[in-house]
């Protein structure tokens, strides 16, 4: 049916966007006006110095957003923090940066994706035009913290409710601007999907866009959960010959052998003779020097020492909470970070992923100028997300990349703050919030 010009701009006077009349059979009402103003939803809220599951009313969105009902969102173990303490939060607030789900609603600029569509959500956009994503690090995109910090929806009593980040993923209904968006066109349950917009998505990242992992070379991953799990993948698809994994607590051990690792180590265990027993694992299978030889003699230069990993990709970070599961041997983080500069071999690289690490780290001058090493700062792991989530998504379907060992616990919205002290404790590797379709 033909919309005259004259109607489009009334309605988007009114915040009223009517779009494309191109509609398939049964679908929503809301669906075929493409406007949902109005529309009644529930979201896990965190308001006051609590949280709560409240119905909201949807209000109207604006030109380059898009309306999706959420499938599912996985808790991210740096939302922690920002739910589970009791400090007075100063407006209402859906909590999580990521999820995945499908396209009910779009605003009159949206270009990149349509009613009907599948996207996942990562916490980090791609405009695609920015200075840092024309430079190839779209993980740095500008867009990132310039969206209008807008309510999205009223409390029955009339109180504003806004997104975290701008994407507020425990709720049944998120509210993004499309540079969020990016559309995946295969039948990967949602559960599954959802974790490439974060955790499984950064280790990924990591181990394909910032370090140049070769095949037959040495990997050492510190941390394995949700992020380290991705790294530990991605090392074992780019064809290293070791995938060393460090972690402190059993059950994560487990999983990462079952997903890529050829050998776990226990920091605890290991205490202070953990930098030299790396170093022993990747020194080469001789100690001549020649012919592709790695362990030098006693005498030589000592800068010029290649024993360690050729890549070492941290991803610990340091805890909000004290563990209920073993926890590691420094709980800021700092411990990690140091070990990772000792053992790693002149020349290589290290990739830094973790996150809410508390202090500084001191490093030798004259190793941090004289031995080569090459540091990455993984912001989401360098994630392009529109070039690699569909290759990822490929990589789910032919079995490479194994999703379902990394989704361990389910939750309904209803007991999201439970699955958020479950991921604080570290009693479970990937727990994901799920809706029904």
């Amino acid at each position: 049916m033909p919309i005259s010009r004259r109607k489009m701009l009334q309605s988007a006077a009114a915040g009223t966007f009517v779009l494309a009349p191109q509609v398939v059979a049964g679908q929503a009402p809301a669906q075929i006006t493409n406007t949902q103003t109005g529309r009644k939803f529930k979201a896990f809220l965190r308001a006051g110095t609590g949280t709560t599951v409240e119905q909201l009313t949807l209000l109207p969105i604006h030109a380059r957003e898009v309306v999706i009902r959420t499938e599912a969102s996985a808790v991210c173990y740096t939302i922690t923090g920002g739910v589970l303490r009791n400090n007075n939060a100063p407006r209402p607030q859906i909590p999580n940066h990521s999820g995945m789900g499908v396209v009910e609603a779009i605003g009159p600029e949206v270009r990149r994706v349509r009613v009907g569509d599948r996207v996942i959500i990562p916490g980090t956009p791609q405009c695609g035009v920015c200075y840092m994503c024309l430079q190839g690090r779209a993980d740095w995109c500008q867009f990132l913290g310039t969206s209008p910090a807008h309510p999205v929806a009223k409390l029955a009593n009339g109180t504003d409710v806004f997104e975290e980040a701008a994407l507020g993923g425990f709720s049944e209904v998120m509210v993004v601007t499309e540079e969020y968006c990016c559309p995946v066109f295969t039948q990967v349950p949602g559960e599954e999907l959802c974790l490439l917009g974060d955790t499984i998505g950064t280790g990924l990242a990591a181990a394909h866009n910032l370090a140049p992992i070769e095949p037959g070379t040495d990997v050492v991953v510190m941390g394995a959960g949700p992020v380290g799990m991705g790294a530990i993948q991605a090392a074992r698809i780019k064809g290293a010959a070791n995938v060393i994994v460090v972690e402190p607590i059993a059950y994560r051990r487990d999983i990462a052998m079952k997903v890529g690792a050829t050998m776990v180590l226990d920091p605890n265990k290991e205490g202070m003779g953990l930098v030299a027993k790396i170093q022993d694992l990747c020194k080469g299978p001789t100690n001549n020097r020649y012919a592709g030889g790695r362990t030098w003699e006693a005498g030589d230069r000592i800068f010029a020492v290649p024993n360690g990993p050729d890549y070492t990709i941290e991803a610990v970070g340091g805890d909000q909470f004290e563990p209920k599961a073993e926890a590691g041997p420094d709980p800021t983080g700092i411990l990690p970070i140091q070990q990772s500069f000792e053992f790693t071999r002149a020349g290589g690289h290290i990739t830094m992923l973790g996150f809410s690490t508390r202090g500084n780290v001191s490093f030798p001058a004259w190793q941090f100028q004289n031995r080569g090493r090459t540091f990455h700062s993984g912001q989401q792991g360098g994630l392009h997300m529109l070039r690699d989530l569909p290759r990822y998504v490929k990589l789910i379907e032919k079995g490479e990349i194994d999703t379902k060992a990394m989704v361990t616990a389910r939750y309904p919205l209803e007991r999201t703050k439970e699955a958020v002290q479950a991921v604080a404790d570290r009693t479970t590797l990937g727990a994901v919030i799920t809706f029904p379709a």
